[in-house]
């Protein structure tokens, strides 16, 4: 979300890309919330950091996902 334009955020964490796709950036701890409500347990919730290298373009891209591990829980 640091690369977008100004004039490209339509709300908190929701931007639209130059070719109309959208794009949400999510918190660890949205994420945590949302996995929680859909009922499942949160085994490990974090950042993952990634370069991105276009050896043709000379260009090395710094990315940022979010990875979860969650486990839904047996039935009682």
């Amino acid at each position: 979300m640091i690369r977008f334009a100004p004039g490209h955020k339509l709300d908190d964490h929701f931007y639209v890309r130059q070719d109309g796709t959208r794009a949400y950036y999510f918190s660890l701890e949205k994420l945590e919330s949302l996995v929680v409500q859909a009922g499942f347990h949160v085994v490990s919730n974090q950042y993952v950091r990634r370069e991105t290298v276009n050896k043709k373009e000379g260009l090395c891209v710094p990315r940022i996902f979010v990875q979860g591990k969650y486990i839904k829980p047996p039935k009682s």
